[in-house]
């Protein structure tokens, strides 16, 4: 296998564990593109689906849509259009992440990336977590909520993943066996755990005769 392989990494995440810092950190340090709400926009343009909607139900199951369109199962056709969209964001978003994984070495985060590629050999596939208390001040932080309200959010968006995660892949979100690398993001922190993954990254693409400083293409920012 030649030096110039293209690899992915992709990161599956508990709400508020740092996927988006680890996985936009691990990018930078192997210059390659990351991928993660900008596959929303690239779904909203196919779509002409306005992105801000795309992103309310990204990440959600169907069950989601029925309780906020509960009349599109009724016949209502305005609603249907919704949840029709709803199913479609899956086909696109799922389309695109196997069409980048094959054109370009990147980091995708969330959206079932690592079952989509289960069959790619350069895949790295990489699941965080973290003590609920670290997660409820990562949120409480970024939005400005309180811990009560963080813990809220927290409980919803795991929630809506793990049902996600089962109604496209059949599988249990967060099962240990489905993915290479399980790291709790408290117990190294953010700098850390990145150190840690991108040394497991470079072993594991070292035993498949890639070499990530050989790559050329330039990072997509």
């Amino acid at each position: 296998m030649s030096n110039n392989s293209k690899f992915v990494i992709t990161i599956g995440r508990e709400r508020g564990s740092g996927g988006r810092m680890v996985g936009k950190e691990l990018a930078r340090r192997f210059h390659i593109h990351y991928y993660d709400r900008e596959i929303l926009a690239c779904a909203s343009k196919e779509l002409a689906v306005d992105e801000a909607y795309l992103a309310s139900i990204d990440e959600r199951s169907m069950n989601f849509m029925q309780n906020v369109f509960p009349v599109a199962y009724a016949g209502n056709n305005l609603a249907f259009n919704y949840v029709t969209t709803e199913a479609e964001l899956i086909g696109v978003q799922s389309r695109l992440i196997c069409e980048f994984a094959s054109s370009r070495s990147c980091v995708i985060v969330g959206r079932c990336a690592d079952y989509l590629l289960r069959d790619n050999p350069n895949c790295i596939r990489i699941f965080l977590y973290s003590d609920l208390e670290d997660r409820v001040r990562h949120i409480s932080e970024i939005y400005e909520v309180s811990e009560a309200e963080a813990k809220k959010k927290i409980k919803k968006m795991d929630k809506e993943r793990e049902k996600y995660y089962r109604s496209v892949t059949g599988l249990d979100w967060g099962d240990s066996r489905t993915y290479d690398l399980c790291l709790n993001t408290s117990m190294l922190g953010i700098e850390k755990s990145c150190d840690l993954i991108e040394q497991a990254v470079r072993i594991f693409l070292k035993d498949r005769g890639i070499n990530p400083d050989a790559l050329s293409e330039p990072r997509q920012e």
